[in-house]
């Protein structure tokens, strides 16, 4: 199937998905005016709705012939288009949650409510005297509903923006101590920072880039890993990576391996401007570096995606690995720790799930749906003797909104 033809067929489904969530939102929004406005201002009201999700649509169509045609790099275009059709995007996405949670927790009240209406018809029982809710909300009903729904709406629609605004570019540094009990002495204190989706292009520029090169650089690491995502989708995203990352300098060099979304793009291009610009990349293919006399086995595998686009080979890669040297596995994929496991690598460094990129935490309540759909969705795992670290990310994707702050890693390695 060629590239064209994936496109076609992800484009489709997520249209009609996307579609389906307006569908479900579009008859929340009309039983709400039905219920908060007097009826001869019902025709108005539920027509004015209807055109701002046209006009959404039409940005959101837009925005995808922007960044095919590559015009993203235009100023007026990104934001004119591209930056509002993604808010639009991220609105629609938090509504539908969060109106889809409402109904839920409502199911049980509209249960006994029909439940309480069905009695009083069996009974002919007036719904005064049974708790059943009248059919028209008198005025001071319908002026609550307006408070509440037009509350909740400015919520859908200045959400994505502030948390744009907030979080976005707020990155995090996270340091973490690793232990081993097998680690040679020589790497004792070892640090490794780590870096993951980049997405360079229409969310990450080459002043993002830069930034987020020098708060690595600030970390000091002997050495500096990229975990696939180099760009978003197309390869003329390239550039803003091959001008900015001679930046991240370390002693014992930058690594890297590629992600599915430089597969968007042309994998093989990406790969070779960052060879150009001397980053160690490694598909399924390893290197013994020497570190104060000891040696450490890199492996790195290509995207570890699904069928067709699966471009992992774990033969590659492990050939000829020796059995007793410590080893570090690149890939941006967390469920290939699960192939890493059985060949006895010490410590896998992944991304790609961006953390849900939308999500946060109420307490021990983990409102996420990256916990879902992902494994290893964050953060660090240590099965046995093997651990793995999934960092979160830099970039964005789909949408120029992130509720989970981006990372740096910096990881110390000690002896257990």
């Amino acid at each position: 199937m060629s590239r064209s033809q994936t496109f076609m067929i992800f484009f489709s489904v997520l249209l009609s998905v996307f579609g389906l969530l307006q569908v479900y939102l579009v008859l929340s929004y009309r039983s709400w005016v039905r219920r908060a406005f007097a009826p001869e201002y019902f025709r108005d009201r539920w027509k004015s709705g209807v055109w701002v999700l046209i006009a959404g649509n039409v940005l959101f169509l837009l925005s995808f012939a922007s960044r095919g045609f590559g015009w993203y790099s235009i100023p007026a275009i990104r934001y004119g288009i591209i930056y509002p059709a993604g808010f639009f995007f991220s609105s629609i996405i938090l509504a539908f949650v969060i109106t889809f949670l409402k109904d839920v927790v409502r199911l049980p009240v509209i249960a006994v409510r029909h439940a309480v209406e069905i009695l009083r018809r069996l009974g002919n029982v007036d719904s005064t005297t049974t708790g059943g809710l009248p059919e028209i909300p008198d005025e001071g009903r319908r002026r609550f509903l307006r408070i509440a729904g037009v509350t909740t709406i400015a919520t859908y629609v200045g959400m994505p923006v502030l948390a744009s605004i907030v979080s976005a570019r707020d990155y995090k540094v996270n340091r973490i101590p690793l232990y081993f009990k097998n680690l040679p002495t020589g790497l004792q204190g070892l640090t490794i920072a780590q870096l993951s989706d980049l997405h360079a292009g229409v969310y990450m520029s080459t002043e993002h880039l830069l930034e987020i090169f020098e708060i690595t650089n600030s970390l000091h690491p002997l050495l500096t890993v990229v975990t696939g995502d180099f760009v978003d989708s197309n390869d003329d995203e390239i550039r803003a990576v091959y001008d900015t990352i001679p930046t991240l300098k370390a002693d014992y060099g930058v690594w890297g391996c590629l992600g599915n979304h430089d597969h968007f793009a042309t994998a093989e291009k990406v790969n070779a401007a960052m060879v150009e610009r001397k980053i160690i990349m490694l598909n399924n293919e390893h290197r013994t570096l020497a570190v104060n006399g000891e040696e450490i086995d890199f492996i790195g595998v290509d995207d570890f995606g699904g069928g067709k686009r699966n471009f992992a080979r774990p033969e590659l890669a492990f050939d000829g690995l020796r059995k007793d040297s410590f080893k570090i596995l690149l890939t941006h994929r967390p469920d290939f720790f699960d192939v890493a496991r059985k060949a006895n690598i010490d410590l896998s460094l992944a991304g790609h799930t961006h953390g849900g990129q939308v999500g946060f935490d109420i307490g021990p309540i983990k409102l996420n749906p990256v916990y879902l759909v992902h494994k290893y969705p964050m953060g660090l795992f240590v099965e046995e003797e093997e651990q793995l670290y999934v960092n979160v990310g830099v970039g964005m994707v789909g949408a120029a909104i992130r509720l989970v702050r981006p990372e740096v890693s910096l990881f110390t390695l000690n002896k257990a």
